[in-house]
């Protein structure tokens, strides 16, 4: 009778206690999700440029067309990614479209939990799995989520093909090796070309089982040192042909590997640096540790996770060695942990199977502390807020700037972390230990992320309150029909790329002087007359023009972008330049020349020029200057001084400023505007010479 009556408590209290699990890990993955939502939220504009306007472009353009493209430029495949975000442009708000694409990216990358767990789930106990799938989205990396970049897509893809590899290794069943080669050629499809060191680590860890398992053995068996020294030549000599035959047609490899061989090592261990302080350096030391634990070696999952490990940690280093070296010659030295954190959730995996490990191979932890130690205080800490290319460097970054830690403090700070690490697993066994562990891996990780979050939300935040207050004002105006951007001396491009993403009736961007950027193409009006016209402009109704290019066409607003300076045109004819200056910089100094042209022909008026150093007065001689005023001529597409009509001397001195009137008969006109010598540098921080601060105008006599 009681054992019957306990029976169904018994019964009851598993179906209690799994509920309990269920809701726990469910508060857990919501919790999750809902941080990394609040963080799309809080990031009001991108600002990661030229990566996030180029996705934008092209995803834009397969929403519209079916077909990737830049600015109406078709371009070949890139990343699935475009394709992923394309249909949120269906929404016709831009503001909503933006939103929801992060929101998305949030709930695709967290993703990255499932796969991280199944593979875990091969190896270690279902709570140790779904610790680890928890952690692998808390990693510093998850920054990203937020940004209109493939790794949102590729961080998830690789960790399901890191599942489906081990997996097709350990079983060798030909649906899941054939399961695994498909997600290989999808995840080269996700990010190219980095993901080619995805089929590439399976081939390498399947040719080391074949090597080390029984076949090897068997084929081995017989080998004295002879053919085994015979053997590794002819794989060296396989090698060298493929890097001759293949490689050196990258060239992103052959100029890396032939000529920047030091920068190759010197830059791939700053990114190594940056995921090993991202991940707390405990599951850098256990990763490297799980690559022989003695009483698994039987075991066909482990030698398959291990063969993979080993495998994807030499792709991805040499990958992102080889990326670094290249970016530092075209663009800037780099960080490139971006490229590296894909090996997360396998090194977090590895971390936990030696923490359930009864025997460790110490000299393995040896060599990694060794490793992790020559990182720490021979290579240099990234601590800019935040510095988006090794997000790792977050905790430090937050140490620095809220406790003042200078880089020796960070430096000692993190060999006690190394200290601490090396403690967890003496006392692995101790469940306290691992549980402790557990909690400080993943705060540590946390900080970092958020760290550098809130340093990509500040800088998004000062990039919006530099915009207009309807950041999409010219699609309100000219309620989607087309436009084109024309600007000139465009030194910083983020107005422009920013306007571009807030506004997409911007079909074309040109600019008066080839200063137009990519992503995508630019183009350069030319000038055919002295009356201002315009060639080679796309045959959009609209103009918004930048930087002090005024065309002669009615204005449809200004001002309506404010605080920005762009004036928005409809066309009436063809396009043409009402006025031009040359050598004129924003806070309207200039060097030892400059000019200024007035297109619009039929006028009589006045030249109106402010001369002066109302911004100087410093101890320099004051400057001579001459003005030459004339008519117009135009060769090579470009305005000159045609007829000297006269000329007017000035002096310049400092603190004062003068306005010269010059009576015009009749436009179009140019006065050329000249100083004797060099100039001076008014400070030590400013390169350039300047002579005076200069504004041109030209005013009709109808309007005096």
């Amino acid at each position: 009778m009681s054992s019957a009556a306990a029976a169904p408590r018994s019964e009851s209290a598993v179906r209690v206690d799994r509920l309990v699990k269920v809701v726990v890990l469910s508060a857990v993955a919501l919790a999750v999700l809902t941080l990394y939502l609040v963080e799309a939220y809080l990031r009001k504009t991108p600002w990661v440029f030229t990566d996030e306007i180029e996705w934008t472009q092209i995803s834009r353009a397969i929403n519209a067309t079916g077909h990737p493209a830049r600015r109406g430029q078709p371009i070949n495949f890139k990343s699935l990614y475009a394709y992923l975000i394309a249909p949120f442009w269906w929404i016709h708000s831009t503001t909503a479209a933006y939103a929801a694409i992060k929101y998305a990216n949030a709930v695709v990358m967290s993703l990255a939990a499932v796969p991280t767990y199944l593979l875990a789930r091969m190896l270690v106990s279902k709570r140790t799995a779904v610790v680890v799938a928890v952690l692998a989205v808390l990693i510093p990396g998850m920054s990203y989520a937020s940004s209109l970049i493939p790794e949102v897509l590729a961080y998830p893809w690789y960790a399901t093909c890191s599942w489906l590899i081990v997996r097709a290794l350990a079983t060798r069943r030909p649906v899941a090796i054939a399961t695994a080669a498909v997600a290989c050629g999808v995840a080269v499809a996700v990010r190219s070309p980095q993901f080619f060191t995805v089929p590439a680590s399976f081939l390498i860890a399947g040719a080391g089982l074949w090597v080390t398992g029984p076949r090897g053995r068997r084929m081995r068996a017989g080998w004295d040192w002879k053919d085994t020294l015979g053997a590794i030549v002819l794989l060296a000599g396989g090698l060298i042909v493929f890097n001759r035959v293949i490689l050196q047609h990258v060239s992103e490899w052959q100029i890396s590997t032939e000529y920047w061989k030091n920068r190759m090592v010197d830059l791939g261990l700053q990114a190594g640096l940056a995921l090993t302080v991202g991940l707390g350096i405990l599951p850098v030391l256990g990763g490297f540790a799980a690559l022989r634990l003695p009483e698994r070696r039987g075991n066909p999952t482990y030698r398959a996770f291990a063969a993979y490990l080993a495998s994807s940690i030499l792709c991805i280093s040499l990958y992102t060695a080889v990326k670094a070296a290249y970016l530092s010659t075209v663009f800037g030295t780099l960080t490139e942990e971006r490229n590296m954190i894909y090996l997360s959730p396998p090194l977090l995996l590895g971390t936990a199977m030696v923490v359930e490990a009864r025997r460790i191979d110490w000299r393995i932890v040896a060599a990694a502390s060794a490793f992790v130690l020559f990182l720490v205080w021979t290579k240099p800490l990234q601590l800019l807020f935040p510095y988006y290319e090794a997000p790792g460097f977050g905790i430090l970054a937050v140490a620095n700037r809220h406790l003042r830690w200078d880089v020796t403090d960070l430096r000692w700070a993190l060999v006690v972390a190394l200290a601490v690490s090396l403690g967890v697993l003496v006392l692995r066994h101790a469940r306290a230990v691992a549980a402790g562990a557990t909690v400080l891996c993943a705060a540590w990780m946390l900080t970092s992320e958020i760290g550098t979050t809130a340093g990509i939300v500040n800088f998004a935040d000062r990039f919006r309150s530099f915009l207009p207050a309807h950041l999409d004002w010219i699609d309100r105006v000219t309620h989607g029909r087309g436009v084109t951007y024309v600007g000139q001396a465009i030194a910083d491009p983020n107005g422009l790329w920013l306007t571009e993403f807030w506004n997409r009736s911007i079909k074309h961007v040109d600019s008066l002087d080839g200063t137009a950027p990519g992503p995508g193409p630019t183009g350069t009006p030319t000038l055919v007359s002295p009356d201002g016209r315009l060639t080679g402009l796309e045959d959009t109704p609209f103009i918004v023009a930048d930087n002090g290019v005024t065309l002669q066409a009615p204005v449809v607003c200004l001002g309506c972008g404010k605080p920005t300076r762009l004036v928005l045109y409809e066309r009436r004819g063809p396009w043409r330049l009402l006025d031009a200056e040359q050598q004129v910089w924003d806070d309207n100094w200039v060097p030892n020349w400059s000019t200024y042209t007035y297109f619009e022909p039929g006028q009589r008026g006045t030249l109106v020029v402010q001369l002066g150093r109302q911004g100087f007065n410093g101890a320099v001689p004051p400057g001579r200057a001459t003005l030459t005023v004339g008519s117009v001529k135009v060769v090579g597409g470009f305005p000159f001084l045609g007829h000297a009509w006269t000329k007017v001397h000035a002096i310049v001195r400092n603190g004062s400023v003068q306005t010269l009137r010059i009576p015009v008969a009749r436009t179009p006109v140019r006065v050329v505007l000249r100083f004797k010598g060099n100039g001076f540098r008014a400070d030590a921080a400013d390169p350039r010479h300047l002579e005076a601060q200069v504004h041109f105008s030209f005013v009709p006599a109808k309007q005096r």
